[in-house]
């Protein structure tokens, strides 16, 4: 007879066991009420909906991102990781030699969409270090697994899971193939499937919109920031100072917007011109420092690509560290 100790060894063991190899998406209910889903809403065969959902497997350490309460650096980086890795001088350079070996389809994109080079570097930079990273993961996988389980963001990831198979459709290429992030994010600006099919661009002229093309991606980026509204006119950021301490009390997430009077009254003030009548607040903390900056329009569009406040600042920060000789 199998001792209790034993027992327990060999249960430990099972539970070790990777959940990817244990779960057939085609047998669960969720699976199968999105392939139907799907059949309706965007007429793709229910049985090959299936084959693909049986196919896919489960990514245990990327649904453990998005359950319970959101931490910062599960799905985002801290404020103290965006500055000492990206904002720091052979980053910089990384971004100027990037800039000469695209400068041809940097100023295609930059006439055509009336966006600056440096912005547009600047978003490849922070998303894939200018390609480097960013296929570490199958995006099938990611998205079913996101999908079709309970967490924080499961709507929006159901909704992509749809996408993928359109984009996939679209582009003639083959959903199990794509690779991106532990989010479904793909190429070298790391654009959702949803994303991919309202902003990519052929900047080649190829015939295809492909989201590892590193001219196509310089492309999409530049045509996001024009639909949503970019201005090369506008600031973007300006560092903040304060007075006293009641700057800790006012509000700071990525769409905090003040009255420049309101701000005023908190003993907040930009160090650099700015122009608009209300503006952004950001406060994030470094150790025992505290940065204040202030955004515009431009800085909003930025968070629509992403929506986190040290995101968008390292951005722009690294954009206007670019133009600097």
């Amino acid at each position: 007879m199998m001792s209790i100790r034993k027992e327990i060894s060999i249960l430990l063991l099972l539970l070790s066991v990777p959940l990817f190899a244990r779960i057939d998406y085609s047998q669960t209910s969720a699976g199968r009420s999105f392939a139907a889903h799907i059949h309706q809403k965007y007429h793709f065969e229910t049985s090959y909906v299936l084959n693909l959902l049986k196919q896919a497997r489960h990514q245990s350490k990327t649904l453990a991102r998005y359950q319970g309460k959101r931490k910062v650096g599960s799905t985002d980086y801290s404020w103290h990781r965006y500055k000492s890795k990206i904002l720091i001088p052979e980053s910089i350079a990384l971004g100027r030699k990037f800039m000469k070996r695209y400068r041809t389809w940097l100023s295609l994109a930059s006439r055509r969409y009336h966006v600056a080079p440096e912005i547009i570097t600047a978003f490849i930079r922070v998303e894939t270090k200018f390609g480097m990273y960013g296929s570490e993961y199958p995006v099938w996988d990611s998205l079913v697994t996101l999908g079709l389980n309970p967490n924080r963001k499961h709507r929006f990831f159901r909704s992509e899971l749809g996408k993928v198979l359109l984009l996939a459709r679209k582009n003639h290429l083959d959903v199990r193939k794509l690779r991106g992030s532990f989010a479904g994010a793909m190429g070298c600006v790391q654009q959702v499937p949803s994303i991919q099919l309202r902003y990519g661009v052929d900047l080649d002229g190829d015939g295809r919109k492909d989201p590892n093309d590193m001219h196509d991606c310089i492309g999409s980026i530049a045509y996001f920031l024009h639909k949503n509204g970019w201005s090369d006119r506008r600031t973007t950021l300006v560092p903040a100072r304060h007075t006293g301490n009641n700057f800790r009390t006012l509000r700071s997430s990525y769409r905090s917007r003040y009255s420049r009077a309101t701000l005023s009254e908190y003993g907040i003030q930009p160090t650099r011109s700015i122009g608009g009548n209300t503006l952004y607040y950001i406060r994030m903390k470094d150790g025992n420092r505290w940065d204040l900056y202030l955004g515009d329009r431009n800085y909003r569009i930025i968070t629509l690509y992403n929506a986190s406040k040290r995101y968008a600042v390292t951005i722009a920060l690294y954009a206007k560290a670019l133009k600097r000789k």
